[in-house]
């Protein structure tokens, strides 16, 4: 298994900063003075390893173990946007342009997915 960490990475939108803890499979989101805001625990994502906050305020979250790539809603929670059925395998980044419309997914240790949106 992995070593305990709290914090493998984190990205900021606004006045919030989201939190991955691979360790214990959840998402944290907290304020900017250290409030815990939520903590997501899904099965549907594992060992959450990158986490990305688009221009349009999208969260895309990985799922190391689970080989995914969600997103997360607070309305409609976590949707799969890419998963092993795509080839997705250990995914260890993630960014999102929207002037290109497309998703980059780091993978594998060396390879890279594409997903255009357009």
């Amino acid at each position: 298994m992995y070593p305990l960490i709290s914090v493998y990475r984190c990205a900021v939108s606004g006045s919030r900063l989201y939190m991955t803890n691979l360790s214990h499979d959840k998402l944290l989101t907290q304020s900017m003075d250290g409030t815990v805001l939520s903590s997501l625990e899904d099965p549907a994502l594992r060992c959450p390893s990158a986490v990305h906050v688009s221009e349009s305020s999208q969260l895309l979250v990985c799922g190391y173990t689970s080989n995914n790539l969600v997103q997360v809603d607070g309305e409609r929670g976590v949707v799969t946007l890419a998963s092993k059925e795509d080839r997705l395998c250990c995914p260890d980044s993630v960014f999102f342009s929207a002037r290109t419309g497309r998703l980059i997914v780091e993978h594998d240790s060396d390879n890279i997915l594409v997903i255009s949106t357009t």
